[in-house]
């Protein structure tokens, strides 16, 4: 496993719960958007030397064992990692539970850790509607790998939440409930603000919603979906 990060501690992810976090290297979208290509982009990943070994983390996770309640192991895309299936049954023997943030490219894979019960909450992101998302995302992709994706998770035992961040000059009002659409039946829905730092596109031009403007378009997501949230 390519663990580029670990942040020990959060209790952003769960209401009093305490998770630790760990980041992995490389991706299969290239998200113009995206604030760290140091860890997406082979070549650069090629360059890095100090990925954290996987036998740290153990020695630190067996060290946490009743002060921890979860994992969560997020960017930049877990599930194109190889030996992911072992690395979550290696954190499942020490009795945590996993939270997997992932995008919809893959899901063969994800139906495969839901199945054999190696996860137990899924977030996932809902960039863009698919009219103009290759645009954002520099990629060609398969739409039906993303249906797959929300089908496994619709009709599985698994909790989840999909998620949006939100960017002005390419969400708006219209396109926004494209989204929605897309993901109807979800019981939790999630809007993010975008922040800039470092993108991939030198050139990306961004900006952010005020408070107000993430306001309204949580209006409208409560439309489609009762439980949509605004995460800071």
């Amino acid at each position: 496993m390519l663990i580029s990060w670990i942040k020990k501690t959060t209790l952003l992810d769960y209401p009093e719960k305490v998770a630790c976090i760990i980041f992995t290297a490389w991706c299969n979208l290239r998200c113009s958007f995206c604030h760290n290509s140091d860890f997406v982009i082979p070549e650069k990943i090629a360059q890095i030397k100090d990925f954290i070994p996987e036998n740290i983390f153990f020695n630190f996770l067996k060290t946490k064992v009743w002060i921890l309640d979860w994992v969560v192991i997020c960017w930049w895309e877990p599930t194109i990692q190889k030996d992911l299936i072992e690395f979550c049954k290696k954190i499942k023997d020490l009795w945590f539970l996993i939270k997997l943030d992932t995008n919809w490219l893959n899901p063969d894979m994800l139906e495969k850790l839901i199945k054999d019960k190696l996860i137990d909450y899924i977030a996932m992101d809902i960039k863009w509607d698919f009219d103009n998302l290759e645009d954002l995302l520099w990629v060609k992709f398969e739409k039906n790998n993303f249906l797959k994706s929300i089908d496994i998770i619709k009709n599985s035992w698994i909790d989840y939440e999909f998620r949006t961040t939100l960017i002005k000059n390419y969400h708006n009002l219209a396109n926004f409930e494209k989204i929605l659409t897309q993901i109807i039946w979800a019981k939790k829905y999630i809007l993010q603000n975008y922040k800039w730092w470092n993108t991939l596109d030198k050139n990306f031009s961004w900006e952010s919603f005020n408070e107000a403007e993430i306001k309204e378009f949580q209006n409208i997501s409560k439309k489609y979906i009762e439980n949509s949230q605004i995460r800071i």
